[in-house]
Parts: C-alpha cells; structure tokens; sequence
C-alpha cells in the first residue's frame, strides 16, 4: 500500500492562514442570528470534489442548509488534508454559528477538533471521522454523522465469502483490494470488517492491495498491473473500496479479455452504474452510501443551535444488492429500474 497521503498529519499540526472564500444564501431571513444577512452561518469545509459522490454530496448540504435559510460559508480542499485544516481555521475566525466538516483522513483532520473547541464553534463532522471522538475534552464537538463502516466492510466480507464459496465450490480464492483513501476512517473499518470475516478461512486471501484514492482512472491503472501481475486463474475476486474505482476496474478487465472476472467484482457507493452492473450479473455485489447528507444533516444543525442534545454517534443506514443469488439479482434489477425511472446518480439509502 502506498503511503503517501499519511504525511498530511505532520503537516496538518502547524496550521496557516489563509483566505477564505464561501458562497451564501438569499433565503429568507431567520431573526435573531448573528450572521451579516441576518441568517444563521454555517460554516462548511469539504475535503475535496474528486468525484461524482463528493460532489453529489456537496450540492445536497448545501442546498437543504439554505433551503431552511442558513448562510453557508463553504470550502474544498482539493484533498489535501493540510489544506482543509487551515481553511477550517479561516472559516472559524469569520464566526460562524455551527462548523459542519467532511474530512479526508482520520488522524491528520484531528486539529480541527482542537479548532473548534478553542473558537467555542460547535462541530459536526460527516461522512468521516476524525482522529478524537465527540464530547470529552473536545465538548464542542457535538457528533459524527457516517456511516458504520466496520459493518459495512462484515457484510462486504460476507458477500466475498458467499462468491468465491459459489465460484470455487469452498471458501477459497485470491483477492485483490483497490483502496480508496489510505488513513480515511472507512478504509480503516471497512478493512477491519472485512478482515474478521475472511480470517476465519484461511484459504481465502488478498494477495495484492494498492491506493487507487477512490477515483476511476486510478481504479483501471491499478487493475491493469493486477492483470499484468497475476494472469487468467491467479485472480478470483475483486474488492474496491468504492464504485468509481469498480468500474475502473471493470474498464480494464474487458479491455483485456478478462472475462474469468466479470461477475467477481464487489463494491461500495451505490452508484447508478454500479448497480447497473449488479443487475446485469457483472458485479457480484454494492453496498450503499448514499451521498444525499442534507437531510440527515439538517436536522442536527437544527437541533445543536437550539441548545438541543443530540446522539454523538448516529448510525447512516445502508443497503447491499448482489448478484449471487437469483433472489438477489431480481432485487438489484428493481432497484436498477427504479433509480433508471426517478433519473437518479445514486441510490438515496
């Protein structure tokens, strides 16, 4: 596994200014805020816009926080965690009345819990975690709104298991893994989901794993030295952290007349085209993540700045489709057609 991305932590430690930029609302006024407009301000820093579901899920919190009349102050990182971390520290010194986060790695966005503490700002983080947890001596830090990803990765572990047991007649098979972001919390706990299951079979291995930071064309990159590495009969399964890598991958296995592997690919995201290939029996499996954060978030905004307590650890629900069973092959075609007819990029689940 490359290890490029953890030197973020050290840097992200000695926080520089910068300038911040955002975008506001013109909803309607809320009285008794703070903000120039009069509205409450959310401040909202995204670790970066690399693909499709990030920026999904940018345009989802943005536009139901000022839907309900919240300024919105807002920021990308361009994935650079260093980076995040100091437009954080920017958006702080503007006050606003609630910090809304969705980091990049866990250990190296940890400053921005100690930021806010120190600004009195309540925080929300989402999506991912950081490297400290809500409450204790970070009081402002009111929740983690993510998914649980070490389940996720139990129930991707699970449907492994189920595939290669029908592939190869036994819990048995080599495994290559695309990963998305090294350091991230749903790399971390999908890994260590994933790994408790597969221990119990020793006959099941990941024989090779590399970084593809959740984008498509390092999906197909990595997935082409995997071919090169290992040829027809040295790869029974493919896990990718993510959809954008799968059909990277898939991308470069029919290119090279890899058919032996069509029907072997798990994932995660619950993108359309994701499921498309569940349903046509080309991936084996998808579990989902939806990017649609604005109303699970909204709620929370609402609640905090009302004084309210609210859970430290609420659970984003998800959903699997597989195509191993007919049953399930049936189900992900439904939902297919579903998503086909409401015109939408993801599943909202």
């Amino acid at each position: 596994m490359q290890q490029r991305r953890f030197a973020a932590a050290a840097i992200a430690a000695a926080v520089l200014l910068s300038m911040a930029a955002g975008c506001t609302s013109d909803k309607p006024d809320d009285p008794g805020t703070k903000g120039g407009s009069g509205k409450p301000v959310v401040a909202f820093s995204q670790e970066g816009l690399e693909n499709d579901w990030r920026t999904e899920n940018t345009q989802s919190i943005i536009s139901s926080l000022e839907a309900a009349g919240y300024e919105v102050i807002y920021q990308q990182a361009d994935e650079d965690q260093a980076r995040q971390v100091e437009q954080v520290q920017n958006m702080l010194q503007q006050k606003p009345d609630i910090l809304v986060v969705e980091p990049a790695e866990a250990e190296a966005a940890t400053p921005i819990a100690r930021l806010a503490q120190e600004a009195g700002i309540p925080l929300i983080v989402a999506d991912r975690s950081l490297g400290v947890e809500p409450g204790g001596e970070f009081t402002m830090y009111k929740t983690v709104i993510t998914q649980n990803w070490e389940d996720m990765g139990t129930k991707l572990g699970e449907a492994a298991v189920a595939l290669l047991t029908k592939l190869n007649g036994a819990p048995k098979g080599n495994i290559v893994e695309i990963i998305g972001t090294l350091g991230s919390s749903p790399q971390i706990n999908m890994d260590k989901g994933f790994a408790a299951v597969i221990a119990k079979y020793p006959d099941i291995k990941i024989i090779a794993a590399e970084d593809g930071d959740n984008k498509r064309a390092e999906g197909m990159q990595i997935m082409e030295d995997f071919l090169t590495r290992f040829p027809a009969g040295g790869i029974d399964m493919v896990w990718s952290h993510n959809d954008e890598m799968a059909l990277g991958a898939l991308m470069a296995i029919e290119a090279a007349g890899r058919t032996e592997l069509l029907g072997t690919i798990i994932s995660k995201d619950g993108k359309v085209e994701a499921i498309e290939q569940v349903a046509k029996g080309v991936f084996a499996n998808v579990c989902t993540n939806t990017p649609y954060f604005g109303p699970i978030i909204l709620p929370y905004v609402q609640d905090i700045l009302a004084g309210k307590e609210v859970p430290t650890h609420p659970d984003k629900p998800f959903a699997c489709f597989e195509s191993i069973t007919d049953a399930g092959l049936a189900e992900a075609k439904t939902q297919y057609n579903d998503l086909v007819a409401a015109n939408a990029k993801f599943a909202n689940r």
